[in-house]
């Protein structure tokens, strides 16, 4: 009786600190394309400034976390004068779901990664 107990509790111990690497994983994801997304665009108004390694990001500017993984649910920069192309790195914010960047000058076209994210659409 007792092993089953010892095995019973290393496997919840196993199981439980997968569950936590999987997540630091898809955090870890979420703020190197939010990064990436920033290195492809120019800021002149310096919106992007908190973007950095001081703060997580769930405090930068424009970014909205959710859900106890804090994966990025929102990102809010419109109105922004942001300038440059939209990276298709946005596409791995798989927890997305308003993605908000009229009134910037983004050029080229939206990248096919973005379209497989589900949105809910704000009017």
């Amino acid at each position: 009786m007792s092993s089953f107990i010892l095995w019973f509790l290393s496997f919840q111990i196993i199981q439980h600190s997968f569950s936590f690497s999987l997540a630091r994983g898809g955090s870890e994801i979420d703020k190197l394309s939010l990064l990436a997304f920033k290195a492809q665009i120019s800021d002149p108004l310096k919106k992007l400034s908190s973007w950095n390694e001081s703060l997580h990001f769930c405090q930068w500017s424009g970014v909205t976390c959710g859900g106890r993984d804090e994966r990025v649910i929102q990102l809010d920069l419109h109105s922004s004068q942001l300038v440059g192309s939209l990276s298709p790195s946005i596409g791995n914010l798989s927890f997305l779901r308003l993605l908000s960047l009229e009134n910037n000058s983004f050029t080229n076209t939206i990248p096919q990664e973005v379209g497989r994210l589900e949105f809910g659409y704000r009017h």
